[in-house]
Parts: structure tokens; C-alpha cells; sequence
């Protein structure tokens, strides 16, 4: 049994979700190195092995009862996980648990969230669960606005940063070695590139991304393709590296969270669809053009006061060219900017573990 069982999207193959699993027990650790952690995944035995923490599977619903009868609180989160773009079925997935905690008399904590898209038939649902919840804590500005929209009356309502704000990177060696396996020199220039495969892709995009990247080549670019999840994004990565003209990379092999990061700061620019991508670039004070395929990347780049973003839907090689092209071109202005916000992010992101203990110190 365990002080803090913890529900989100875990062993099930998503590399910015396990960054945040990983963030959350280190930032739970370093305020109280005692408290034990449950944490409920999809893989048991990985999750378990990974991270040294117990682990029960999330659709047991035995077990996740049995585990919750004497835990304390239980935290949903980190991610987007109050949505229902994957689906409504997902969404009632974590206001379920949410609910079975509360109905089993522990407290609640929803984690440096991201919230919505949500539809409105949805909305009562959602607010009848978040107002019950003790503290909900927020990774920018517009999941706010997107509880409001579900008119949550919940009070105890913060908005801090993204737990994989505090991920720390392998070194630079570490990086040199990961990079040798694909033949990257240690003095070749790179481009982050991370793609994913959604519903709303529009026609013609991987031939429009393989011409972006190509004229991003001719600069002297080597673009690495980081596929965050496996299951969606490297046969994706892979056709859009077979359209292009000029060599690129797909790193196929796994890779630590810190290893990712060491990668990704080894890059001169990061090109991405994925919110993770893009946070692990901000870590790491790389400059970033995003690719808005869902309202949290929009969310999370405006958070950043970044403005090299596109809408998926409007997507031209052309303007994608143009965008990451202004990375290049303030470079050092950037990564200015990126490091002065950073170190903001980091000390909400560490606030987060310490509200959750103090939510168990008055248990």
C-alpha cells in the first residue's frame, strides 16, 4: 500500500508521458523521501522496473480499489488527460478514477494538467467531477480557460508549469554517442523533427514536410526525426524521410527521456506536433516551430510567448520553410527568451510536489 497512487497515461508506450511520470515521483522524492507511490499503467512490469515504484494495472479495477483503500491522495496527471479529442470513452476513463477516489474517501489532486479540448455535451460531466477534486493545479493559461468553459466552480485552482520543466539531460557525450549510431558528426548541424500520425492530418502533408525539410537542408540542416511514440509516429517519420531529397535521420531505436533531451539539445532548432517535443526543446533552450495539430500546442507556445507556430490545418511548405527559418536567423535572441522563462517554469513545476504533500500532511 502506498501514500500516493498516481493515474495517467503510463506504460503505454508515450515517451512525454513517461518523462512526466518520471518528473512527478523525482519532485515527490526530493520533498519527502519517504512518501511511497502507486502508480497505475498499462504495463506493470516496466513501469515497475523503470521507475521503482509499485504499480497496479489501470484496468483492474479490483486492484485500483484494493490500492486506494489506504492510500492518502491520488494524483491524475501530468499530461492532457481531462479531453475528449481521443475520446470520450478516455475522458470518462480519469474522471472515473477521479470519482472512485473521492467516493473512497481520499483526497484528490489533478497535477499540472492540461485541459480540453472538450465538447460541450461533455461539460457537466466534467465540472461535477473537478469541483469535487481538493486541488487542481494547471500547465498554462489556457487550460483555465477551458475549465471555465465547463463553468468548474472549484476554488482551489493554480496554474503552474509542466512537471517535465525539471527533467534533467544525459550529457553531452551521451549524445555524441546516441548521434554516432545514425552517422552524425559531432560538428554536423541539426534539426529536431518530430511528426505524428492524427485524424485531422491534412492531404499531402508528409510530401509538403518532406519539402520543407529539403529546403531546410540546403541550409546545411541535418533534420533527426524523434518519433515520441513509437505506435503513431515512426512509420509517419519514416515516409516523410523516403520523400525527402536531401539524407535525414529516424532515430528508431529507444531512448531514455534523458537521453531524448540530450538529443534534442544537441539540435540547433526543434520542428514539432508534439507538446513534449516542444517542452523537452524548452528545457534545453532550443529554439522551436510548432506545428498546432491540437489546441494544447497552441496553449503551450503562447505560455512561452513564442510566436513560430502554424496551424496543421493551414500547414504550406512554404510558411513551415518561413517559420523555422526565423529560428535559425535569432538564434541567441531565442534561446534567451527560452532560458529566462525556464527558470521560472522550473520553480511552478517543483511547486506542484510540494501542494501534493502538503494535501497529505492535513489527511
Amino acid at each position: 500500500m502506498s501514500d500516493i497512487v498516481i493515474s495517467g497515461y503510463y506504460g503505454l508506450g508515450n515517451s512525454g508521458d513517461e518523462a512526466l511520470l518520471k518528473c512527478i515521483i523525482d519532485d515527490l522524492k526530493k520533498v519527502d523521501p519517504d512518501i511511497t507511490i502507486t502508480a497505475l499503467s498499462g504495463d506493470t512490469q516496466h513501469t515497475k522496473k523503470h521507475y521503482g515504484i509499485k504499480t497496479v494495472n489501470r484496468f483492474n479495477l479490483f486492484s485500483v480499489i484494493n490500492e486506494f483503500r489506504s492510500a492518502k491522495l491520488l494524483i491524475s496527471g501530468g499530461g492532457t488527460l481531462i479531453q475528449d479529442a481521443t475520446s470520450t470513452k478516455s475522458l470518462l476513463y480519469y474522471l472515473g478514477i477521479i470519482y472512485l477516489a473521492k467516493k473512497l474517501g481520499i483526497k484528490t489532486m489533478v497535477y499540472a494538467n492540461g485541459i480540453g479540448p472538450i465538447k460541450e455535451k461533455n461539460y457537466d460531466k466534467v465540472k461535477k467531477i473537478l469541483d469535487s477534486v481538493d486541488l487542481i493545479t494547471l500547465r498554462e493559461e489556457t487550460s483555465l480557460e477551458e475549465l471555465e468553459k465547463c463553468k468548474v466552480s472549484n476554488k482551489n485552482v493554480i496554474v503552474t508549469a509542466d512537471p517535465a520543466f525539471n527533467l534533467v539531460p544525459s550529457s553531452k557525450a551521451r549524445a555524441d554517442e546516441i548521434l554516432s549510431k545514425y552517422s552524425v558528426e559531432k560538428d554536423d548541424k541539426l534539426i529536431a523533427v518530430s511528426v505524428r500520425s492524427c485524424k485531422n492530418l491534412p492531404e499531402n502533408f508528409e510530401e509538403k514536410m518532406a519539402c520543407s525539410l529539403d529546403a531546410l537542408s540546403e541550409k546545411g540542416y541535418i533534420p533527426i526525426f524523434i518519433p515520441m511514440q513509437k505506435s503513431t509516429d515512426l512509420a509517419i517519420s519514416l515516409n516523410i524521410a523516403s520523400k525527402m531529397k536531401a539524407p535525414s535521420r529516424v532515430m528508431d531505436r529507444h531512448m531514455t527521456v534523458a537521453d531524448m533531451l540530450s538529443v534534442i539539445g544537441r539540435c540547433e532548432i526543434a520542428c514539432g506536433m508534439r507538446l513534449h517535443m516542444l517542452i523537452f526543446a524548452s528545457v534545453m533552450n532550443v529554439p522551436m516551430a510548432g506545428i498546432a495539430y491540437d489546441p494544447k500546442i497552441k496553449g503551450f507556445m503562447n505560455y512561452m510567448s513564442q510566436t513560430n507556430l502554424i496551424e496543421l490545418e493551414n500547414f504550406s511548405a512554404e510558411q513551415f520553410t518561413k517559420l523555422a527559418t526565423t529560428c535559425i536567423e535569432n538564434l541567441e535572441n531565442i534561446k534567451e527568451q527560452l532560458e529566462k522563462s525556464s527558470e521560472s517554469l522550473r520553480r511552478k513545476a517543483a511547486k506542484n510536489a510540494e501542494l501534493a504533500i502538503d494535501l497529505i500532511k492535513n489527511h
